[in-house]
């Protein structure tokens, strides 16, 4: 086991208090021997009046006390010398402490910096997501326009197959079926492009395009709309359906748009206000037939197995256990 150090500072504290001991200790009994209470009152008569005080023991004493200056002498420089390695010691200790500071400083400032790059490099990645998102909508914008087009060329081929099949057949049929065609195409742009918002309360004089937007607020969503109700607006005589209020039609500017929308649906549940708010495709005659089996079926699992999470996807009515 290394050697527990003492202080320097308590070296020289001890040193300073052994000598002032032995000088007092000799100083009293010198004192004592020529009657005299303190060094005040020392004088030399003191000396000469003292009977016991001779020549020889005299002499002893001032040996004595030649030997004692010497001693304090050399206590002096000792004391000095441990007083200068002392201050030695403690500037080398601010020394360091200051190239302390000035490494912490430095650490500090370089952690700053880093932070700096962090953001901006956090900066450049939002604006590339949304580069790439805007990408994406254009991409998804460009393939709508593609599929329509395609379904209008495969329907003017299926009246160019007709035509040709059915040459003898009266031009009206032809021309009712080219314009069906037209029609199926037109209305399915226009279905793509548009939404059905249900439950949303009727008034007699209504701001229908605040409410719509009001809606489309909780859902961080602000596109511009075409709206109106669909239905007469008479109000039925049973109870089911009595004050019930209309859906209305929400048209925006493209289907990427109304799948942002319906993607967010979900989230109007939550919302103060608008639990009773819900959103859907904008369905065919024939697409609301298929939806209307699908609702039943799940109606009917609920029934037949409540132990079980059942949910539409797609055109399939799933049924999962409740833990998946």
């Amino acid at each position: 086991m290394s050697e527990i150090k003492e202080p320097k500072e308590s070296k020289l504290s001890k040193l300073w208090t052994n000598e002032s001991t032995e000088s007092k200790l000799w100083t009293s009994e010198l004192l004592k021997s020529v009657n005299v209470l303190n060094l005040s009152n020392l004088t030399p008569q003191s000396f000469v009046k003292c009977k016991s005080m001779t020549r020889d023991v005299l002499a002893n004493r001032l040996c004595e006390a030649l030997k004692h200056i010497d001693g304090c002498l050399k206590k002096i420089v000792e004391l000095k010398n441990s007083y200068d390695q002392l201050d030695e010691a403690s500037l080398i200790t601010f020394d360091e402490n200051i190239k302390m500071v000035k490494e912490l400083q430095k650490v500090k400032g370089e952690a700053a910096t880093e932070v700096v790059d962090l953001q901006r490099e956090v900066v450049t990645l939002q604006r590339d997501l949304l580069a790439e998102k805007d990408r994406q909508l254009t991409e998804l914008r460009t393939s709508v326009v593609e599929s329509v087009q395609t379904t209008v060329k495969e329907g003017f081929k299926s009246y160019s197959d007709v035509l040709k099949e059915s040459c003898k057949a009266p031009s009206s049929k032809l021309q009712t079926e080219l314009k069906t065609v037209v029609k199926s195409v037109v209305e399915e742009e226009d279905r793509s492009r548009s939404f059905m918002l249900f439950g949303l309360k009727e008034e007699t004089e209504e701001d229908i395009s605040g409410k719509v937007c009001d809606v489309l607020f909780q859902l961080n969503l602000k596109p511009k709309v075409d709206v109106c109700r669909i239905g007469s607006g008479v109000q039925s005589t049973s109870k089911d359906s009595a004050n019930k209020p209309r859906p209305v039609k929400v048209t925006v500017a493209s289907s990427a748009i109304v799948k942002e929308v319906l993607s967010r649906a979900k989230h109007l549940k939550n919302c103060s206000g608008f639990g009773g708010v819900y959103l859907s495709p904008d369905r065919s005659v024939e697409q609301r037939a298929e939806h209307r089996k699908l609702v039943l079926e799940l109606k009917q699992r609920l029934v037949d197995q409540p132990g079980k999470r059942h949910f539409i996807r797609g055109n399939t009515v799933v049924s999962t256990e409740k833990n998946d």
